[in-house]
């Protein structure tokens, strides 16, 4: 497989329920879940699709981190990665990012159900400063992958909640 940079890779889920269904394209859902993706991934399109030749990776995470993160991943086979295992691997980064967030802040998080007006997550300041949206509130939308002028192959996480 040899892909044009920059390029994008899109994730569409079918729907399992036909609650709602019709408001979403043809049961299709654009994005797919980071805190578990595990069930959504058994109806992801082409999920076995080898969307990462490269085996060496850097995820490039904005949202919702007021200090942006650049974190090094390694394609588990020499073929890199699948849909799916990009998904896990996304899903796994985030996962540590609010472990490490927890660990290293000062301000906790308030629990969802002592929060006061607005559900959104309270800005915390450890490592990533994490603001706005619990990990259960994260979807991947999309993923730019670009190369950098060294050759580094870098993958922008478009993240929405």
């Amino acid at each position: 497989m040899t892909k044009t940079y920059p390029y994008d890779i899109t994730f569409k889920v079918q729907m399992t329920d036909k609650k709602g269904s019709e408001i979403i394209d043809n049961g299709i859902i654009p994005w797919i879940s980071i805190d578990d993706p595990k069930l959504e991934i058994v109806n992801l399109h082409d999920r076995d699709e080898i969307v990462i030749s490269e085996n060496k990776v850097v995820f490039v995470i904005e949202y919702p981190l007021t200090k942006p993160a650049e974190i090094n991943i390694d394609a588990k086979t020499n073929l890199g990665f699948t849909r799916a295992e990009l998904v896990s691997a996304v899903s796994a980064a985030y996962h540590r990012i609010y472990k490490e967030e927890l660990e290293t802040s000062i301000i906790k998080t308030i629990p969802v159900e002592e929060r006061e007006g607005t559900v959104n997550r309270n800005e915390t300041n450890g490592s990533y400063g994490i603001w706005g949206h619990d990990i259960g509130d994260l979807v991947l939308v999309a993923v730019e992958a670009r190369k950098t002028e060294s050759g580094e192959l870098k993958l922008e996480l478009i993240v929405a909640s």
